[in-house]
């Protein structure tokens, strides 16, 4: 079986090209003007090269999925409206795919009444699996964490504006005093969703959460806002093979479907 998954993401995309038993891996830079027509180059000369014909393909896109369609997406807007239809490939069947819920199938069991995964990026994201399968809510779009507001000294904002890779990077936050501050607000909202999905596992993933500050005021908020009772029974672990897990995860979809 042939395979090319594509993970977007804020400033990357990462390719991965599985033929003949072998995986080969390609990376573009992306970002804010990163165009639909310049995803279907990237598929066409991948195609050409690799001579991919009737394979099956995989995008992961950052922000709102519904009906395999990219209804909001804030780090690439050129994307807005991606769909099948836009898509010119020769792959014989194709997924769009939420990238956070595509991580969650790689990591969650079955053995686990519920389970998160936390995305600190460019943005934030949220997954959850109830007993090894995600749960999307009635439209598909569960998981908006990052959208949900919070009342600070400053005012009200939402968590991506208070914890996101691009509020810190607009902000100019470099202390390690502003980065723990900046990790504790996300740490607050993980708390409320404790406190709502009583999860037997957290999993912390993205780039933010390689700064040691951020990630430790994430940690120490979380331990501290939410209830004792349904914070007793969680796990908290760190996702380190982050490069590949969303592609690994369209794989997994691929396969099932």
């Amino acid at each position: 079986m042939q395979l090319l998954t594509i993970d977007i993401g804020g400033s990357t995309a990462l390719f991965e090209i599985e033929v003949q038993g072998r995986t080969e891996q390609y990376k573009i830079a992306t970002g804010e003007h990163f165009t639909v027509k310049q995803l279907n180059q990237q598929i066409a000369e991948l195609e050409a090269d690799y001579g991919l014909v009737d394979y099956q393909l995989g995008i992961a896109v950052p922000g709102l999925v519904k009906n395999q369609t990219l209804v909001s997406c804030k780090v690439s807007p050129k994307l807005n409206g991606l769909c099948l239809a836009q898509l010119d490939t020769k792959a014989k069947r194709a997924i769009i795919h939420n990238d956070i819920d595509a991580g969650m199938l790689v990591l969650c069991n079955a053995k686990n009444d519920c389970e998160l995964l936390l995305m600190s990026g460019m943005g934030i994201g949220m997954s959850i699996a109830i007993k090894g399968q995600l749960f999307t809510g009635a439209a598909g779009v569960a998981g908006e964490l990052g959208h949900c507001r919070v009342i600070s000294e400053s005012g009200e904002y939402s968590l991506e504006q208070l914890a996101s890779g691009e509020s810190i990077r607009r902000g100019g936050l470099k202390s390690p005093q502003e980065l723990y501050r900046a990790g504790s607000y996300l740490g607050m909202g993980l708390a409320w969703s404790v406190n709502l999905f009583n999860p037997n596992r957290i999993w912390l993933a993205g780039p933010m959460m390689n700064n040691h500050d951020y990630h430790r005021g994430c940690v120490d908020s979380l331990k501290q806002l939410a209830l004792t009772a349904p914070m007793s029974d969680v796990n908290i672990a760190r996702v380190d093979d982050m490069e590949t897990l969303v592609c690994r995860g369209l794989q997994v979809l691929l396969r099932q479907q």
